[in-house]
């Protein structure tokens, strides 16, 4: 039992250091290095999801057949709302916000997914999960706001996040309320080809061939989200999918919490100091995220 945990919590380690390295792919594919726009957000999100369903593509077609119904329903909505629409609303928002407001933002998404879970999948929720939800949100906060928030004036776009997170709310106890029978590797190729269809049919009426070929920053725009889709869909969300099935949708979600601590870390390799405030911050967000890992 203790070592089935452990290599739960080494997911979500997993997890935050990949989520967590996906906003500055998002901003590399977005903007050359003077910071001029190479693709537009809509752009990326479609060759994000487009590329990640054309890797997975050989699962596709083996378990096309094999689902139900019932069971295609569950996954557009994993599809659709989970992974389609929040690629875009990052995106977008990402040019706009600092890191800093994107962050706390982000950890809103325990938040939803334990309101949602409790009034559209009726989900009970111990107590010691209620309260590990709002102590990691403080933590992360807290944390974050040591770092600087930044100086944002585009306060409108953060209502995107929101969204995005609220989206990410549905789609985790989506999962966890409907598709457990399913394997994570399923899930996550037939949600992306769903996803990639709508996107499909933008890119084919976009110039993004046309940018990618004759920009001089194209190639690497292209190169940041091929690695986005790859590690930061294909293989972040097949990881996210099987801790959820394994644990619950809170603990899964609390992986938001971890980002800000690998911003940190990121940070202590580059020579920023950490002191006794930071570390503080780091022991609550642990300790959230330790108590939303009780299954109920």
């Amino acid at each position: 039992m203790k070592s089935t945990r452990s290599w739960h919590y080494l997911a979500l380690l997993v997890l935050a250091l990949t989520w967590g390295s996906s906003f500055i792919l998002m901003k590399k594919a977005l903007r050359d290095e003077s910071g001029s726009p190479v693709l537009f957000p809509a752009q990326v999100a479609g060759l994000r999801m487009g590329i990640a369903a054309l890797v997975l593509m050989p699962v596709s077609l083996k378990v096309f057949r094999k689902l139900s119904i019932s069971d295609w329903k569950y996954l557009s909505v994993v599809g659709l709302v989970g992974s389609g629409m929040p690629a875009v609303l990052f995106t977008t928002s990402q040019q706009y916000l600092d890191s800093g407001i994107a962050g706390i933002l982000n950890a809103l998404t325990p938040l939803f997914t334990l309101l949602i879970g409790l009034l559209v999948f009726r989900r009970v929720v111990m107590p010691r999960q209620f309260m590990g939800v709002f102590i990691g949100l403080g933590g992360a906060i807290s944390l974050i706001s040591l770092r600087g928030i930044g100086d944002s004036a585009n306060w409108a776009y953060s209502l995107l996040i929101v969204l995005a997170t609220l989206f990410y709310g549905i789609s985790v106890n989506t999962i966890a309320a409907k598709l457990r029978h399913i394997r994570p590797l399923h899930i996550t190729a037939i949600s992306l080809l769903i996803a990639a269809v709508p996107w499909g049919i933008y890119l084919s009426t976009s110039n993004v061939t046309e940018v990618v070929g004759t920009n001089a920053y194209g190639t690497e725009s292209l190169l940041a989200v091929t690695v986005l889709a790859v590690m930061g869909t294909c293989v972040a969300n097949m990881l996210y999918f099987w801790l959820t099935q394994q644990t619950s949708p809170l603990f899964a979600s609390s992986v938001t919490y971890m980002m800000p601590l690998v911003a940190i870390g990121w940070g202590m390799a580059d020579n920023e100091v950490v002191g006794l405030p930071q570390i503080l911050c780091g022991l609550i967000i642990l300790t959230g995220v330790w108590l939303t890992s009780a299954k109920v």
